[in-house]
């Protein structure tokens, strides 16, 4: 077999464990918000019942989620994306707790978007157990600890850091950027009309709003 070939074969090989992945995934997922939303309360939903109808073992289901909650959500682990952790970096003049505000909004849809049911019925899901809205929003606080990593580094590059030591300055600008991104995304769970495509304008009004109020 020549390298060529060997290569070849990998990839087809890679490929199909992706497919293979992908399917359990959403296999898992819908049968997590389908057991969701047939139960009144979540806590009469067991990740086994929910391993069952997707038709893996509960050892199965923690591979891929770390409760069932983030499973009827489809919340995967944030991971920064190459793309946008190498167009990341702080130019002279950038408003870094915006621009770090953006980069949170960009990382917790990359770990939202694979979600296989449709926004109404995510909402609706939401509704009925008010716990999942709980844990959307706590999964900022991953999304959070993973960005907080790439702000200090691209900070220890020679972004600015008056006065204080990296690791402080990006733990501010993190910590006061989740709380504005919070604030962007809780309308846009109750307010009529409005969907996650509605998130960057929201979130763009709510840091001109923290500029106003903050600067004299």
């Amino acid at each position: 077999m020549t390298a060529a070939t060997s290569d070849a074969v990998r990839t087809v090989t890679i490929s199909h464990r992706e497919r293979k992945r992908a399917r359990t995934w959403t296999a898992i997922h819908l049968a997590a918000a389908d057991a969701a939303a047939r139960h009144t309360r979540l806590a009469d939903i067991t990740v086994e019942a929910i391993a069952e109808q997707a038709e893996v073992s509960p050892r199965t289901f923690f591979n891929y989620f770390r409760s069932k909650e983030d499973a009827v959500l489809g919340l995967s682990s944030p991971v920064i994306d190459d793309a946008i952790a190498d167009g990341f970096d702080f130019a002279p003049g950038d408003d870094l707790v915006e621009k770090v505000a953006f980069l949170l909004l960009a990382v917790f849809r990359t770990a939202a978007s694979r979600r296989e049911i449709g926004y109404d019925e995510y909402i609706a899901l939401m509704d009925r157990h008010p716990e999942l809205a709980r844990r959307r929003f706590q999964h900022i606080d991953d999304v959070e600890a993973v960005v907080a990593e790439l702000v200090t580094a691209r900070l220890a590059d020679g972004g600015p850091t008056p006065g204080n030591t990296v690791h402080d300055t990006a733990d501010m600008i993190v910590t006061v950027a989740g709380a504005l991104m919070r604030s962007a995304l809780r309308p846009l769970l109750t307010a009529p009309g409005k969907t996650e495509a509605d998130a960057d304008s929201v979130l763009r009004r709510t840091c001109q709003l923290f500029r106003e109020v903050t600067r004299p």
